[in-house]
């Protein structure tokens, strides 16, 4: 079955297609977007919105444009590595600029009531967001549409092709969310010793999946071999063939895109300070609220204003030897001082 052209630099640079419903989105997204700045420093001249967060924004709609109406969008049916070319723009890519853009932050800092702050930062949006959470999801997305019979239905499905798109893109916005984003959200302050190691970590499935479609004996999705009559008779590139470039464009760009993110977290690492640079007062706040959760689910009303009062004692006891440990800092910096 022959449904597009042979791919050339030339029909690369004609055939593009019109998505409409992405295109609507991205027209939305761009134009709230820039009408948020605007009503923000109309509101307060002196509250300014830096530019390079709206240029990263709109680079990541640009991209989300190329991903969904030029010529990847075109051939990603016909060719599996330009599908995956496609994957990697929606999940990894696209997203992480969105993130960067900090629409979130847009968004509460216009809302004076600051309802939707506490919306941002309540358990919900928490647990949706929560780091463990978003990056497990990133990998059960990555196998369930490349190692299960998902891609070979989609292919005789056209319209799953677009839901597929749709869970890459939110599903990597969710994922990089807590990673490399500072919203006001529960994980504005995830320490950054643990944002590393989580993109580190985030390796692991685009390697291991890209490995398992290199080393593949057999075409783990045939239905690409209807979806074109080139490139397949003279053994330019094959269906298997085609599968194996695939893998390893997953395996080589999508740990590289992961490794820049890495050294991003690395850098900004370097420079803060407080409990974001360690763990310290992140777990003392996740402990408080464990001990908080746990009493009120056993004992309510009498427990929990009981673990209130430990939790007001600990805290002062807390306060107490760190000022007891700033008063020695003092008093040796005094004695060097006098020597």
């Amino acid at each position: 079955m022959h449904h597009v052209e042979e791919l050339t630099f030339t029909s690369a640079l004609l055939n593009w297609k019109f998505a409409f419903w992405w295109d609507l989105l991205i027209v939305l997204l761009g134009g709230t977007y820039a009408a948020g700045v605007a009503r923000l420093r109309r509101g307060n001249p002196s509250r300014t919105w830096p530019a390079h967060r709206g240029w990263l924004f709109a680079s990541g709609l640009v991209g989300l444009f190329v991903a969904t109406n030029s010529f990847v969008a075109v051939y990603s049916h016909a060719l599996f590595t330009m599908h995956m070319v496609q994957h990697l723009m929606l999940i990894m890519l696209v997203p992480a600029l969105l993130v960067h853009g900090k629409p979130l932050r847009l968004w509460s800092e216009l809302d004076e009531s600051g309802r939707v702050e506490r919306i941002l930062r309540g358990r919900a949006v928490g647990m949706l967001t929560h780091p463990a959470w978003t990056m497990v999801l990133y990998s059960v997305v990555l196998v369930a549409t490349h190692l299960t019979p998902f891609m070979q239905v989609m292919l005789l499905n056209p319209w799953l092709h677009h839901a597929e798109s749709v869970l890459y893109l939110v599903t990597g916005y969710l994922t990089f969310l807590p990673l490399l984003g500072t919203e006001p959200t529960r994980w504005q302050r995830f320490p950054y010793p643990l944002r590393v190691f989580s993109a580190l970590m985030g390796m692991g499935p685009d390697t291991g999946i890209g490995v398992i479609l290199m080393m593949a004996d057999d075409p783990l999705f045939p239905a690409y071999g209807r979806m074109r009559d080139w490139w397949i008779d003279d053994g330019t590139l094959t269906v298997l063939a085609d599968q194996r470039l695939g893998g390893a464009i997953m395996w080589f760009f999508g740990d590289a895109l992961m490794a820049v993110f890495t050294l991003v977290l690395v850098r900004r690492w370097m420079r803060v300070n407080g409990s974001e640079a360690g763990f310290g007062d992140w777990l003392e706040s996740a402990r408080r609220s464990a001990l908080v959760e746990t009493a009120s689910e056993a004992e309510p009303g009498v427990a929990s204003l009981r673990t209130a009062e430990d939790l007001d004692e600990d805290e002062r006891a807390r306060q107490a030897y760190n000022a007891m440990l700033a008063g020695l800092a003092r008093q040796d910096e005094q004695r060097s001082g006098r020597q």
